[in-house]
């Protein structure tokens, strides 16, 4: 959900009193729409994260260390610039609006104290980051917004700032009884009650609506009382920062416990609204980042993907046309044979086809701006360049379609990749690989090594599966013993998976469970039964100059197994 106005509220409260009399120690963009702030005051130090992202904006204390990049982006160097050393002054909520403001005291380009502001606007889809200065003016902004994208109200560099448009509804806090009677009064239908609680007073959001409904259970009386006391809640600012769970998993948050979700959903208190909106929002948060670092070269392996596959098809058909070459020699010998035949300039010529049993007459198509030699010696020309052509796209052919299943792989470990350190790692692969360029200026920093997917089989045999293919080789080249066994889809894209027999003998139920292991992590995942080669890990060879992952492997047999079925992204 979005931060609600008196979410808002009760987190304004929370961090004005947090961050009393703080200042800004360090600022960081750890990513595009993030920005996070080191404060300091006597009572120690604050770590202060903004997202700004359209999925969900908000603000909230820390501990989380982020990683910077290497270069900070521009609006970074703005805002430290501005805010460096400078001290908070004042926490506010302009208006009850879906935004913060906090006001500071720092020094300007001429060593003046001046009074500089930070907007953070959490609208929804038009979350914002806004700097001012002490006359309103906008110095930067993390999202610019110019004339035609917003004609009321543009938000770029030098213009003066200027409030979103406010909502002709009735203010909630200065609600008292008789206008909480007359408001409820004027609901016609009391099913459309939250609906119409929503569009009269500003405060109330669709969540606050349905619970004041709920609670009400179509009493307007009851409907008015619990008004008047959302509105004293607000004014004095009684708040609870609370979880609701629902089916052990985080279903929504607010600022006091709700009734309408039911026995089913546990209302949670949390000690603090950071904690609130941090928890609320860190699996959502990691999985988000995965997939917007993971998209990018999901997009870039596609594209290589469909790139190859095209190349290979128009290969093959290259060399089917070159392994059609013997006609060009056949008719090359004819015009030899027959040249004494041939006048010059002739566009065409019946001949004796020696080749034929019958050895009938036949036509030859020749270029008249040749002699009959000149077009035999073209034809011979063509037929050695085809021979050659041929060696050529076998060898190519066979390189891509290697290439291909390495792509195929790299694909298949980026749709299964669980975080960001998985992704992390196949970045790295891809950067040693070629297919990335490394924008760090000087020595790269070598990925660690992540463990891979760890299983225990039927009987307790140990059974680890690779995430990418630089673990399927560390596990097949480097972990496993000659004895093991090893397990890969046949013929697909796929994980290693390595059965540790520890000096002992399988039994069927391990080795078709290490394969349904291996099935689930390769591109059969989706299919009913899959055919899964294995092998002794002494007959796994990786040729020289393969590409990581890449193996040969012989002495092997296959099963056939139902993949296993985990919780995966495809």
């Amino acid at each position: 959900m979005s931060l609600d106005a008196i979410t808002i509220n009760a987190l304004c409260r929370e961090l004005g009193r947090e961050l009393a009399d703080c200042r800004v120690d360090k600022i960081h963009m750890p990513r595009r729409e993030e920005i996070m702030f080191n404060l300091r005051s006597a009572r120690g130090g604050f770590r202060l994260a903004v997202s700004c992202s359209g999925a969900g904006g908000r603000v909230y204390l820390t501990d989380e260390k982020a990683e910077n990049p290497e270069a900070p982006p521009m609006f970074c160097m703005l805002l430290r610039k501005h805010l460096t050393a400078a001290r908070l002054l004042e926490i506010s909520q302009p208006d009850y609006e879906r935004m913060l403001r906090f006001r500071f005291s720092a020094y300007d380009e001429f060593g003046e104290i001046s009074e500089k502001s930070l907007v953070i606007e959490l609208t929804g889809r038009r979350n914002n980051l806004i700097l001012l200065g002490a006359d309103d003016a906008i110095l930067g902004c993390l999202k610019k917004v110019d004339a035609e994208m917003s004609p009321q109200r543009p938000i770029l560099p030098g213009l003066k700032y200027r409030m979103p448009p406010g909502q002709a509804r009735q203010r909630l806090v200065q609600l008292e009884e008789e206008g909480a009677l007359f408001a409820v009064n004027q609901i016609a239908d009391m099913a459309q009650a939250a609906k119409e609680l929503g569009e009269r007073f500003d405060l109330v959001s669709p969540i606050v609506g349905r619970e004041l409904a709920s609670r009400a259970k179509g009493d307007r009386n009851a409907l008015a009382r619990q008004l008047l006391l959302l509105a004293e809640r607000t004014r004095q600012g009684d708040y609870q920062p609370t979880m609701i769970c629902q089916d052990g998993a985080y279903r929504d948050f607010t600022f006091m416990p709700m009734e309408q979700f039911g026995p089913t959903a546990e209302c949670r208190q949390m000690g603090s609204f950071s904690q609130l909106i941090r928890e609320f929002y860190a699996e959502k948060t990691g999985e988000e980042r995965r997939k917007n670092a993971s998209a990018a070269l999901v997009r870039m392996m596609s594209t290589a993907e469909a790139r190859l596959t095209k190349k290979l098809a128009n290969q093959a058909a290259d060399l089917l046309k070159a392994q059609k070459r013997e006609e060009l020699k056949r008719k090359a010998d004819l015009i030899m044979a027959n040249i004494h035949a041939i006048p010059p300039g002739a566009e065409s010529a019946v001949v004796t086809d020696y080749f034929s049993p019958e050895m009938k007459q036949t036509v030859l198509q020749l270029d008249k701006e040749k002699t009959a030699q000149q077009n035999a010696q073209a034809l011979f020309k063509e037929y050695a360049r085809m021979k050659n052509a041929e060696a050529a796209l076998t060898e190519q052919i066979a390189q891509g379609k290697q290439e291909l299943e390495y792509v195929e792989t790299v694909l298949l470990s980026l749709l299964e990749a669980q975080d960001m350190k998985d992704v992390t790692a196949i970045r790295e692969e891809l950067l040693e690989g070629g297919y990335l360029r490394s924008r760090e200026k000087g020595k790269r920093k070598k990925a660690p090594v992540f463990r891979p997917r760890e299983y225990v089989s039927p009987s307790g045999m140990r059974i680890l599966c690779g995430r990418n293919n630089r673990e399927n080789d560390w596990l097949t080249l480097k972990t496993a013993a000659k004895n093991d066994v090893w397990f890969h889809a046949h013929q697909a894209p796929g994980s290693h998976v390595i059965l540790f027999i520890g000096g002992g003998k399988p039994e069927a139920g391990d080795l078709e469970y290490a394969a349904s292991i291996a099935a689930g992590h390769s591109k059969m995942a989706g299919q009913s039964l899959a055919a899964i080669d294995y092998a002794l890990v002494r007959h796994v060879k990786k040729p020289s100059g393969a590409k990581p992952g890449m193996v040969i492997y012989t002495d092997y047999k296959t099963l056939f197994v139902k993949p296993l079925a985990e919780d995966r992204d495809r």
